[in-house]
């Protein structure tokens, strides 16, 4: 028979179960979900910043051509 110890440490060696890769794959999915949308985000929030610098630099330019033509 095998020491208690090796008999405890049996279990740790064994490959994970089918359901446990399965959990493991999905934590990640979501993870990188997370990741993908935080991502997402910010670079809207850049995109909406220099829109909006484009549009007041636009408008800017359209009132001093106006004033130039007076």
């Amino acid at each position: 028979m095998l020491p208690e110890w090796v008999l405890q440490a049996l279990p740790s060696l064994r490959a994970p179960s089918v359901t446990m890769l399965a959990q493991l794959e999905l934590e990640e999915a979501q993870r990188s979900l997370l990741a993908a949308q935080s991502g997402y985000e910010y670079a809207k929030r850049v995109a909406d910043y220099h829109q909006d610098r484009i549009d007041r630099l636009t408008q800017f330019l359209k009132a001093q051509a106006n004033k130039g033509a007076l």
